[in-house]
């Protein structure tokens, strides 16, 4: 098993200027270990979408702290790895899931030609989004997403997603 250093870690609500404090803290820490430009554009970018996909789509769970939003950047040997969770209602799992299957089947150009079909389609949420974030975040990082759901109650889950960008070009 790799050791993995943990870099960034929060837990708790989120908010826009505590998303700008995670993504100036991210970028003073990428510059420290003199990452390229283009890794730190990959996570800078896999990082805005994850952290906004948690302020905008977590669902609350009233009387239970042990599912508050998390964020974790951690970095070993080949990785630096993006870990965010949040808690959702049970009834956005199915296209959530079925969302990032399809990314995951998908090849770079495949990806490309979604995430245009995804914008000429014109389907904007209640809250904003046209599901661009996940498919943003496959073309970025350009590897799978890695995600689980958690069952807390009834009505809820826990939706963690695993994000992987490559650093380290030597070991391949």
């Amino acid at each position: 098993m790799e050791k993995k250093e943990v870099l960034i870690s929060h837990y708790g609500p989120l908010s826009y200027e505590e998303i700008g404090y995670l993504l100036n803290k991210m970028t003073a820490i990428l510059d420290r270990y003199a990452f390229g430009i283009t890794v730190k554009k990959k996570v800078y970018a896999a990082m805005v979408e994850s952290l906004e996909n948690i302020y905008k789509h977590q669902d609350v769970i009233d009387g239970n702290l042990n599912y508050l939003p998390k964020f974790s950047l951690q970095l070993d040997e080949k990785y630096i790895c993006l870990t965010a969770s949040n808690s959702i209602t049970k009834g956005k799992t199915p296209s959530l899931k079925e969302r990032l299957d399809k990314v995951n089947m998908l090849d770079k150009n495949g990806l490309k030609d979604y995430y245009k079909e995804i914008i000429l389609s014109g389907n904007v949420s209640q809250k904003g989004g046209a599901g661009l974030g996940i498919v943003n975040i496959a073309k970025v990082t350009e590897n799978k997403l890695d995600y689980t759901f958690e069952d807390v109650d009834n009505n809820h889950s826990y939706f963690t997603l695993k994000i992987k960008v490559l650093h380290n070009t030597q070991q391949l």
